[in-house]
């Protein structure tokens, strides 16, 4: 049974991807002009309710052509790659030129990485199409990492003082302040050596991203704000 959540993000953007897939095939400079944001985030900071936030702005501003911008996070994301229709659905969205140069890619990535980690190749397709159709926000799973190279993306990092971070687990979580800083602890160390001694990439380092949020002291609106202004600064250059 599909969720309320997966026909809002998906199903308009995907029937919208499918008309205009002839479009792409004759104008193949218009891929280029595509935009898309990732949000990576520290464990305990917020990432998808900011999303939600710079989503509304961008579709409320009346300046955003069809089609609309959407978020998508972990669960709809994983619903998408477990769904087989909708998968393939996604994959046809594609003209022919993008899937080949989307085959190479993921052939490059994953050719020499070890089992545990090629298993991801499902995902890192799936992303990759979201974010070369654009008008798309991903907010975790690697996402910057998967696109790294890509034209029009705009990569946000989102970090916090541990204190807010172990806060903000402990409202979300429902759990003890010693159990939310151990899972701060814990899965922020996790996180970071995967995806350094698999990918080769340090998600800690500020010059993989165009913009790095400290949350402390901020709106959530606030924040959405300042990545939809940096992406059209960036944009203009």
């Amino acid at each position: 049974m599909k969720t309320p959540a997966l026909d809002k993000y998906i199903t308009a953007q995907l029937k919208y991807w499918q008309q205009q897939k002839n479009s792409l095939s004759s104008h193949p400079e218009k891929k280029s002009l595509r935009q898309f944001i990732t949000i990576n985030r520290e464990y305990g900071c917020s990432g998808y309710s900011i999303a939600q936030e710079a989503v509304a702005l961008l579709n409320g501003s009346g300046a955003t052509p069809e089609p609309l911008w959407a978020a998508y996070e972990r669960q709809v994301l994983d619903r998408v790659m477990e769904e087989m229709d909708l998968s393939s659905n996604l994959v046809k969205t594609l003209t022919d030129d993008a899937m080949r140069d989307l085959t190479d890619i993921l052939k490059s990535i994953f050719s020499d990485l070890p089992p545990q980690v090629a298993v991801y190749q499902k995902l890192a397709q799936t992303v990759r199409i979201l974010a070369s159709h654009g008008n798309v926000i991903l907010v975790g799973r690697a996402s910057n990492v998967i696109t790294r190279g890509m034209a029009g993306g705009y990569h946000v990092m989102m970090v916090a003082p541990m204190d807010y971070k172990i806060a903000n687990v402990m409202k979300f979580k429902n759990v003890a302040k010693k159990e939310a800083e151990k899972l701060v602890t814990e899965n922020t160390e996790r996180r970071e050596n995967y995806i350094k001694e698999y990918v080769k990439f340090n998600v800690t380092d500020p010059h993989n991203y165009d913009l790095v949020v400290n949350l402390a002291d901020t709106t959530e609106k606030g924040v959405a704000q300042l990545i939809i202004e940096g992406m059209k600064l960036k944009s203009s250059h």
